[in-house]
């Protein structure tokens, strides 16, 4: 049984993207050494899958707990 505290927690847990895009945003401009065009790419592919699966996991707990309430 999926509870309503799992959905804020996935919520919270998608909200972190920004704080990763940061850390690319300051590793690009202010980072010790200047990450080649090719490690750019592969963090940001690398964000990209993760915060789908992310989402996705999101919008599954979002559906249980609909279906949940819809079946009481």
């Amino acid at each position: 049984m999926v509870k309503f505290y799992d959905l804020e927690a996935a919520i919270m847990n998608c909200w972190a993207v920004c704080d990763d895009i940061e850390t690319v945003f300051k590793q690009v401009g202010d980072g010790d050494r200047e990450p080649t065009p090719d490690e750019v790419m592969n963090a940001l592919l690398g964000l990209k899958q993760l915060y789908q699966w992310k989402f996705e996991q999101l919008f599954t707990i979002y559906e249980l707990i609909l279906k949940e309430q819809r079946g009481n």
